[in-house]
């Protein structure tokens, strides 16, 4: 109902047929219920549609988009303005500081306005690993107090919620990230032995786990498998090595189909926060996962191997090397398990627990 409704608000692109961030967003959001909006921020083309408000930028840099924080607020406001219940979603997939801006506005100039701050990760775990201590220490105070004055924050995993408590003293809700995986056509368009890892090379962790499989992992596969390629899709990757195949951004049906039919997603994440939607995904449309301790985290197995689990160089090699030359067996595994994955993390069941133990 119009009496009833909810913005949505993001500081990244939204694009409707992608994987990772961006997916879960939308899945989210449709999912949703009551009369509703995504108003986000992106450098891309504008999007055909009536339930997505886009406030373009012309290269996507954090000044650009605290430029335009004054214009997304206002949007927002003007939709909430004839709603008698007024609720607000800020999807904390990326800079606090604009989460935290929208959050104070509402709070101080709007305060019939309900705000539910969902947290994709822990950003000052992130930012500890990799920015300057200014930065850290600065995001690690803004991220408190958007945790502190939400009237609702939420965790995606009960380790995430542990660490938030003991940061921050907060209690967040459980609000597992979840995905809705929708029907495609099965269609293997690379007749090649493939392994494959999904996720934009700009981002740090993604970055670190990127390089660490041409360095590491790669050299020694191809010693047993010269015809092994690396297939890299989520864009930001131009580096030059013999074994890769750079997909760049896709389509959600291609990047299905490239998932399912390689010999597994290799995961050797070092760092990060929240849980990895790439291997939630993978899970749920019976691919074969390997991954580190840290890649897995957060994500509730009905078994392992698979997926499977190495954190040591030698290890994890001979382990995907045992994979590609058992691969019809495993897969048969990963398929048999996708079904609990596939309800498990089911996103119409987690927003419908969600909304009806918070009375929203």
């Amino acid at each position: 109902m119009k009496n009833n409704k909810t913005a949505f608000v993001t500081f990244f692109p939204i694009k409707p047929d992608t994987m990772g961030s961006s997916a879960v967003v939308n899945s989210r959001f449709t999912n949703w219920p009551n009369y509703k909006k995504i108003f986000h921020i992106s450098h891309l083309g504008k999007i055909n549609n009536s339930k997505i408000e886009t406030i373009h930028i012309k290269k996507e840099t954090p000044i650009n988009k605290i430029l335009k924080l004054p214009e997304i607020i206002l949007k927002i406001q003007n939709y909430l303005k004839n709603s008698k219940k007024k609720t607000i979603v800020i999807e904390g997939a990326s800079w606090i500081f604009y989460s935290f801006v929208v959050l104070i506005f509402f709070k101080l100039f709007n305060s019939t306005v309900r705000v539910i701050y969902i947290s994709h990760s822990i950003e000052a775990e992130i930012r500890k690993k990799y920015s300057n201590i200014i930065i850290y220490f600065l995001t690690r105070y803004l991220e408190g107090l958007v945790f502190k004055y939400s009237d609702i924050s939420t965790s995606v995993s009960q380790r995430e919620k542990r660490v938030i408590k003991s940061l921050y003293n907060i209690d967040t809700i459980l609000l597992p990230n979840g995905i809705s995986l929708r029907k495609f056509k099965l269609k293997n368009k690379l007749k090649i032995n493939y392994i494959i890892y999904t996720g934009s090379y700009s981002y740090k962790p993604n970055k670190d786990a990127i390089d660490y499989l041409n360095n590491h992992i790669m050299p020694e596969l191809i010693k047993k498998i010269p015809n092994l390629k690396l297939v890299l899709t989520g864009g930001g990757f131009y580096k030059k090595f013999p074994w890769i195949i750079n997909k760049g951004i896709i389509s959600k049906d291609l990047l299905n189909n490239l998932i399912f039919f390689s010999k597994c997603l290799c995961v050797p994440l070092k760092f990060g926060s929240g849980t990895r939607i790439k291997i939630i995904e993978a899970l749920c449309l019976g691919a074969v996962v390997i991954s580190t301790k840290k890649g897995i985290e957060g994500i509730k197995l009905k078994s392992i191997n698979p997926p499977f689990i190495e954190e040591k160089k030698t290890r994890f090699v001979r382990k995907i090397l045992q994979i590609i030359h058992k691969n019809k067996k495993i897969k048969s595994k990963s398929i048999n398990l996708k079904k609990y994955y596939l309800k498990k993390y089911s996103m119409k069941n987690i927003i419908s627990e969600f909304i009806k133990k918070n009375e929203i």
